[in-house]
């Protein structure tokens, strides 16, 4: 028996003819696929259920009187992988019937080789694309944090924030822009003994030293102009909980000096008052900036690094964990539009950009594609998009990182590439043909090949 390949799997053969049963089962054989025939509805669903097959070729056509409503009825119960219609010429209205039903695709008998060849080929790629995509968002409700994916460099850390919440040493997140630094930083606050407390997030680059001394410390009625009453400040306000410092790198040097001494005694002075009060908040942090750099460079204190940085955890960027990005889009498309999918080509088009702007490109990318969907479309396909990402071109390739061996990295990298040199082989080269198969334009393919170098 041939090893699975992903170019070999699992086929149900449904027909009663004798003949094509051994014709049909000894041609997908010699192509390396595993075989298991039925003759009737009843040991196709038993042999369905046993087997878990990856593809049904299925004949409607079935006994005792060859009815095809029989092997119409069989379509529903057949659902999870796709199923391949055999029909006989002039039966294209039973065929549309059987597509309504959930059918993945027909063909017509008297089968022509190469047509069944690439058909099981593709229909094999969709159903273990299918198939892992469907594990990745069942993964995405074991973890409550919010910090998803499957790729070890998030497993890390993930095992990291359950391990360090609980403490109450203080946390620095360090990684890129738009990699899900707060999003740690809330999955700590959430972890921990004060999950019932206040989380509060002061954005130390976006105010200059006073007013941002006022935001953290409060300020007094007269301190300043426009100081017409006693105001608390977002330490106060953040008692018995978080406080989380974002992007503190930006943080100008005279701040630098009263926070550190607010995290060394817990006490702090607003603006133009005298008396000293206190505050009970654990102190997490986070910059995209290389902080022990800045120390050396003297742009930032290196004593209030070492109070920081009591931990250090990093956020990694999408780069480094491309295998992640279906089943972010996912969640991200499941956000705007919780009953669309994504078309194959377009979990291709997302694995392979480059997502300089990580997570938080990603995001924004897949929540405009879902917000362009029209009341009757279900998919998100390739050129909606590239629509949605405003530049006009197609996807820029990255190399999968070290150690990607899931189904799902080999399928992306290579679906695209593949389904088009498929489709037109299949087609004869007749570039329409071939875009009707894709269910792109025949513009769209043109761009494809030119981009792939298949022209």
């Amino acid at each position: 028996m041939h090893p699975s390949t992903p170019e070999t799997g699992r086929v149900l053969l449904v027909d009663d003819e004798a003949a094509f049963q051994r014709l049909g089962g000894n041609f997908l054989r010699s192509l390396g696929h595993e075989v298991d025939i039925a003759g009737d509805g009843d040991a196709a669903l038993s042999r369905f259920a046993k087997q878990r097959p990856e593809l049904v070729l299925l004949d409607l056509a079935m006994p005792p009187h060859r009815d095809p409503e029989r092997g119409l009825e069989l379509i529903p119960r057949l659902a999870g992988v796709p199923v391949v219609v055999l029909t006989g010429h002039g039966e294209h209205e039973l065929a549309l019937r059987a597509a309504e039903l959930g059918a993945w695709d027909f063909i017509t008998k008297p089968i022509d080789p190469d047509l069944l060849r690439f058909v099981v080929a593709r229909a094999l790629r969709k159903s273990r694309l299918d198939a892992e995509l469907a594990r990745l968002r069942a993964g995405q409700e074991f973890d409550e944090s919010g910090l998803v994916g499957l790729t070890p460099p998030m497993q890390q850390l993930r095992a990291m924030v359950r391990r360090v919440a609980p403490t109450r040493v203080s946390v620095l997140v360090l990684g890129p822009t738009g990699t899900g630094k707060e999003l740690v930083a809330r999955a700590l606050h959430e972890g921990s003994p004060r999950r019932d407390g206040p989380f509060v997030v002061v954005h130390c680059g976006a105010l200059s030293a006073e007013l941002l001394e006022s935001e953290l410390f409060g300020h007094m009625k007269g301190s300043f102009t426009g100081a017409y009453r006693d105001q608390p400040g977002l330490v106060e306000a953040a008692h018995g909980g978080t406080l989380f410092l974002d992007e503190v790198g930006e943080m100008p040097p005279p701040m630098q000096v009263k926070l550190l001494r607010f995290l060394q005694e817990g006490t702090f002075i607003p603006v133009g008052g005298r008396a000293q009060r206190q505050a009970d908040v654990r102190v997490l942090s986070a910059t995209h900036r290389d902080l022990e750099a800045m120390v050396r460079e003297g742009g930032f204190r290196e004593d209030l690094f070492y109070r920081l940085k009591g931990v250090i955890l990093r956020t990694p960027a999408l780069a480094e964990r491309t295998a992640d990005v279906p089943l972010l889009a996912a969640r991200f498309l499941k956000g705007v539009a919780p009953q669309a999918r994504f078309a194959a080509g377009a979990l291709a088009w997302v694995t392979a950009r480059g997502w300089p702007g990580n997570v938080r490109e990603l995001k924004a990318i897949v929540e405009s594609a879902g917000a362009l969907l029209l009341p009757d479309q279900s998919e998100v396909d390739t050129e909606l998009l590239t629509l949605a990402a405003g530049d006009g071109t197609e996807p820029r390739r990255t190399l999968e990182p070290p150690g990607g061996t899931g189904v799902l990295d080999a399928a992306l990298n290579e679906l695209e590439r593949r389904l088009i040199q498929d489709a037109m082989s299949a087609a004869g080269g007749n570039q329409s043909e071939a875009a009707r198969q894709l269910g792109v334009s025949r513009v769209g393919l043109i761009k494809k090949l030119t981009r792939l170098g298949l022209r």
